[in-house]
């Protein structure tokens, strides 16, 4: 008699199972047959293009990209009053914050100073402008330069660190007036 109970017993699982299945396949197609509420009248219809809200003429001119928290933070940079020093103490503050903001990012996406460029202005990498175009610290070609106008030399050390080099006031690098950070 053992045998024979071991033998019903599986066949019961088996059974049970196909039951609950079956109650649980009726439960789902029951609820999918329950009526949806309408959708709203201004749904219906064909779909419409949506347009973004249109930009206070007060706040932008056409050309004009607005400030972005980066020029805030540095808008002492290259002033009368600060020293090259400050600058690049102030500049590379500011990365290391970028940095810490983005924590999944290419260091090929600043590997040289045009990189870094495109990398801070959102034109590479994560796509978020920390400066924009207009910012003292990029030149009309595109890199970031020093109080005197100099671009700053970028080598990258390893993921996280940066040595950033202004050629200093006599314009030649790797000479005794460079500061580095």
């Amino acid at each position: 008699m053992v045998t024979e109970s071991k033998k019903k017993n599986p066949l019961s699982r088996i059974a049970f199972s196909l039951g609950i299945s079956i109650l649980i396949v009726a439960l789902v197609l029951r609820l999918a047959e329950k009526e949806e509420p309408p959708a709203p009248e201004h749904l219906n219809g064909p779909p419409q293009i949506s347009q973004p809200p249109a930009l206070e003429e007060t706040n932008l001119h056409k050309n004009e990209t607005p400030a972005t928290l980066g020029d805030q933070l540095l808008k002492s940079y290259a002033s009368t009053a600060g020293t090259l020093e400050n600058d690049l103490k102030l500049f590379t503050n500011f990365l290391s914050n970028v940095f810490l903001l983005v924590k999944e990012r290419d260091p090929r996406h600043y590997a040289t100073n045009e990189d870094l460029t495109l990398f801070l202005t959102g034109q590479q990498g994560t796509l978020t402008p920390y400066l924009s175009m207009e910012s003292p610290l990029i030149n009309a070609e595109g890199q970031l330069i020093d109080r005197f106008q100099s671009p700053l030399i970028i080598h990258p050390i390893s993921r996280d660190r940066i040595e950033i080099r202004s050629s200093g006031p006599d314009l030649t690098p790797y000479t005794g007036d460079d500061v580095v950070r």
